[in-house]
């Protein structure tokens, strides 16, 4: 059983070793959440009343990932149309493949007036695509509660939801989301929206570093391990010649 402790070791450390990377990757990409790796205890060998060994012949598996959704820090940018929410919930933007949601809140105007993401994406409001037609002299103001005003105006309101299962979001690449829940979202009851600032990354560069070290010496034991009783086969098989 020691090849499949040694291969499992390795690869559950080169899995872990790709969600580091990623997550150092998206240091500085606003609204990116963590992905943090989930193991589990893998047993092949059962005793005599049919239950799994799980101290013999047990090896670490990745069972699975989840995403830290705790709160980043904000900055104050000045530009009005970069916004962070404040409590639960995500902005929906509408994509190629759906509809997705982001804590990213840096925002901007296309050239058909539509509030986007810097993807393009558009921002959606309590009625859709969001388009504020700016005009000479009209400032752009955005309330607590995601009013959307061109001067006097109302253009529409910021639509914001929450998930009551977060294991149903899932990445798909940099800070947005997609949700595969049966329930559908809904506006957060406790919420507000700060205008002239953004959420950053709530990846931790220091831990991110240290985890990075362990993995490697991780792997580097296994590998020696590995070596070890690749060797040790060698030399048996070749006694078994005399």
């Amino acid at each position: 059983m020691s090849f499949f402790v040694t291969v499992a070791g390795k690869f559950v450390n080169e899995k872990r070793l790709d969600i580091i990377s990623n997550n150092i990757a998206n240091a500085l990409t606003a609204g990116f959440k963590a992905s943090r790796p989930v193991f589990g205890m893998v047993s092949t060998t059962e005793d005599s009343s049919g239950q799994q060994a799980l101290l013999k012949n047990a090896y670490v598996n990745l069972s699975d990932t989840y995403i830290d959704f705790s709160d980043a820090s904000l900055v104050d940018s000045g530009a009005p149309l970069d916004l962070t929410i404040l409590g639960n919930g995500f902005f929906a933007v509408s994509t190629a493949t759906g509809m997705q949601y982001t804590r990213n809140g840096q925002f901007m105007l296309d050239k058909a007036g539509r509030l986007v993401t810097m993807a393009g994406e558009p921002v959606q409001g309590k009625g859709g695509d969001i388009t504020i037609n700016v005009t000479d002299g009209k400032e752009i103001l955005i309330e607590t509660d995601g009013s959307v005003y061109l001067g006097k105006d109302l253009v529409d309101i910021i639509k914001v939801v929450e998930f009551k299962n977060m294991k149903d979001l899932k990445p798909t690449g940099k800070s947005n989301f997609t949700y595969s829940g049966a329930e559908a979202g809904e506006a957060p009851k406790i919420y507000s929206i700060k205008q002239g600032s953004y959420e950053t990354s709530n990846v931790n560069v220091v831990h991110e570093m240290v985890e990075l070290i362990h993995t490697m010496r991780a792997y580097e034991c296994y590998t020696k391990i590995d070596q070890m009783f690749s060797d040790i086969n060698s030399k048996l098989t070749e006694l078994a010649k005399f």
